[in-house]
């Protein structure tokens, strides 16, 4: 009886050594191409903490949940957007309440940033030294100005106030601060208080009201272009009010489902509705009658964002709605002509250009 004991003890033991699952460990990258053309960040599904980063470079060479992989560990929930200050990259985590600080080349940890407050971190800007800006997706989201001096005790969140509805991508421009939103508004850089702010006002005397997650290009002239509810907008920076307010409505163009970008030599505005592509030329602004190109794929995805690259080609991010599985990646040519595709991570939002 008691050698069938110890000879079924030690069969639990080699069972138990053998069958049990592993601490999974993630391999890093063999190579991290320094060449990066484009990095995607992905927001993965809510609640899960699976956002991640995928870069492409110059070669074509695809890398896959980067930040995991380097770091052998997730790197938070629902990544919203990016922002590059010297060799360091700042990814807001809008679930997380934090924003996730790393090495632009190595994908290295160097510090996670808790967002001290009640708020949905989505984008942020430089305002030079030691602040940023950070804008929040909350009904009543605040603006926070936060310290990003490492290694130092400090408060995280300087200062922060209230717009009284969301905000989202921002721009400096004329030593001033435009942040989009539900209402769009603008400080000067020395005066980014309650009491600083202006709303921006169309001909019509309403406030702008801007595209989900719509950024703020300039063009070559310095005027501001956005996406407001049916329109296509440019404003000048000096008067804070606006030049052209080009009407979509006739284009069936919902732009609170379009992205809008310019290219690299700040001539030409792009904005997308769904699968189709418009120009404007900033020193014509016309809205055209057609597309500029058109994309007829039979599948069922969905545009989550459009971005022109420094070759002046144009990205889109495409996701399956309703699905958990990995968007798609996309780069046209000004004719239409399909160049490359690849796939990335879940619900990739942020389109990167080093």
């Amino acid at each position: 009886m008691k050698k069938l004991s110890e000879g079924l003890l030690l069969f639990f033991f080699i069972f138990l050594f053998t069958n049990c699952t592993p601490i999974a460990v993630y391999d890093a990258p063999e190579s991290l191409d320094e060449d990066i053309r484009l990095l995607i960040v992905s927001e993965g599904q809510f609640g899960y903490g699976t956002s991640s980063l995928t870069s492409l470079s110059y070669n074509g060479n695809v890398e896959q949940d980067i930040f995991r992989r380097v770091n052998n560990r997730p790197m938070g929930d629902v990544a919203q957007s990016v922002m590059r200050i010297g060799d360091l990259l700042y990814v807001p985590m809008n679930n997380s309440r934090k924003i996730e600080v790393m090495n632009a080349k190595t994908f290295e940890s160097v510090e996670t940033m808790p967002v001290d407050r009640d708020v949905i971190p989505m984008y942020a800007i430089h305002l030079g030294g030691d602040s940023i800006a950070l804008t929040d997706q909350k009904p009543n989201s605040q603006l926070m100005i936060m310290d990003i001096n490492h290694g130092t005790d400090r408060q995280m969140v300087r200062r922060s106030f209230y717009l009284g509805g969301r905000s989202s991508q921002m721009a400096i421009v004329n030593n001033k601060l435009f942040v989009n939103g539900d209402n769009m508004s603008v400080y000067d850089l020395n005066n980014i208080t309650s009491e600083g702010r202006r709303l921006l006002i169309k001909n019509d005397g309403v406030s702008i009201q801007n595209a989900d997650f719509s950024k703020i290009v300039v063009d070559k002239y310095d005027r501001i272009w956005v996406l407001g509810y049916w329109q296509v907008l440019c404003i000048d920076p000096v008067t804070e009010k606006t030049i052209h307010e080009l009407n979509v409505i006739p284009l069936n163009i919902n732009t609170r489902r379009s992205a809008i970008d310019i290219s690299q030599d700040l001539s030409t505005i792009y904005f997308n509705s769904a699968r189709r592509v418009y120009s404007i030329d900033v020193d014509d602004p016309q809205i055209p009658t057609e597309p500029l190109f058109r994309i007829t794929r039979d599948d069922q995805r969905t545009v989550y964002n459009m971005a022109v690259s420094k070759e002046n080609t144009i990205f889109f991010s495409e996701v399956l709605y309703g699905s958990l599985s990995r968007s798609r990646i996309y780069e046209y040519d000004l004719e239409g002509n399909e160049l490359l595709s690849f796939r990335a991570g879940i619900f990739s939002h942020a389109l990167y250009f080093y």
